[in-house]
């Protein structure tokens, strides 16, 4: 039977990504695989603080895998022969995570090595796709990184400053599953990375279903 609405797999996208987030932070070289902001930030404090140029490959790895991941799927997307393969860029961001799980259970590498980097590359190249393909199908305020909107979206609409409450649940969800995937990547952090990275795949697996074959708000602007 079809799934009502990709939004549950959405929402497990925003586990994955706290899962994910929590494994490159904690445990592979204090850098962001989904979080551009953070890494953007932070290599303007190292600048900042004297840090050089020796610590632009640290950040300009993620950055660029992104950057890559999220260019190539946004071509793909945007073609209308690829048509109703426009869901197909979820398996394949899933491949990617399972990957770099597989490679960090492997090598179980330190946080400054080079498997790091490498497993970190791979991880933001997925995540750069996974945010083009969540933009083009659009699910009105679940968000899966894009906290900072959603809080400010969910404040400044509440009833007590005389808003409507508009979608209120979907967006305090959003910040919800956030948090709770982020602290619970950071426990299995104290494992090990690839145990955050695990659950991230076995989060995939769930969100499949929802993804590939849920309906869409981007269904009815092709339709």
């Amino acid at each position: 039977m079809r799934p009502r609405t990709i939004t549950p797999g959405v929402y497990l996208l925003t586990a994955a990504c706290g899962l994910i987030d929590a494994a490159t932070f904690l445990a592979l070289g204090g850098v962001f695989a989904e979080i551009m902001t953070g890494n953007i930030m932070f290599l303007a404090f190292e600048i900042g603080l004297g840090g050089g140029w020796a610590v632009f490959p640290r950040f300009l790895v993620p950055l660029v895998a992104f950057s890559l991941g999220a260019l190539g799927c946004g071509f793909l997307l945007m073609r209308s022969r690829f048509g109703a393969r426009r869901r197909h860029p979820f398996v394949v961001i899933a491949v990617l995570v399972a990957i770099a799980t597989l490679l960090a259970l492997v090598w179980s590498p330190g946080s400054d090595s080079s498997e790091a980097i490498i497993i970190v590359a791979i991880l933001s190249f997925a995540m750069g796709m996974q945010n083009a393909a969540v933009l083009y199908h659009a699910v009105p305020d679940v968000a899966t990184n894009v906290m900072t909107l959603t809080l400010v979206r969910l404040l400044s609409n509440w009833s007590v400053v005389g808003g409507t409450n508009q979608r209120w649940q979907y967006r305090a969800t959003s910040l919800s599953v956030f948090f709770v995937a982020a602290l619970v990547g950071a426990v299995l952090v104290r494992i090990s990375a690839a145990a955050a990275l695990m659950a991230a795949v076995v989060v995939y697996l769930i969100a499949l279903p929802f993804l590939l074959r849920g309906r869409s708000p981007a269904d009815k602007a092709v339709a």
